[in-house]
C-alpha cells in the first residue's frame, strides 16, 4: 500500500499536464480516506462495545477501580524509593 502511494506521489511529480496531475492527486487522496473511515467504523464498534461493558458494571466499579490504580501507582513509588535507598 505504501509503494502504491510512493508511485502515485512520483507520478504526479512526473506529470506536465495539470489536469492529470489533479486526478492523480484525487486518486492519492481517496486512498487515504478509505484508510481513515475504516478506522472510524473501529473505533465507533469499540466505542459501542465499551459502552455497553461500562454501563454493566455495578455503581461501585469505577470507585474500586480508582482505589486498585491509586494502589498500584503507590506500589511502584515505594519501590523505586526502596531501590535508590
Amino acid at each position: 500500500m505504501a509503494s502504491r502511494r510512493k508511485q502515485l506521489k512520483e507520478q504526479i511529480a512526473r506529470t506536465q499536464n495539470p489536469v492529470i496531475r489533479m486526478q492523480l492527486q484525487e486518486l492519492l487522496n481517496k486512498k487515504g480516506r478509505q484508510n481513515t473511515k475504516g478506522i472510524k467504523r473501529i473505533e465507533d464498534a469499540l466505542d459501542s462495545v465499551l459502552r455497553r461493558v461500562i454501563n454493566k458494571l455495578p455503581a461501585s466499579a469505577p470507585r474500586v477501580l480508582m482505589l486498585v490504580l491509586i494502589t498500584v501507582i503507590l506500589f511502584i513509588i515505594f519501590m523505586i524509593l526502596e531501590c535508590r535507598a
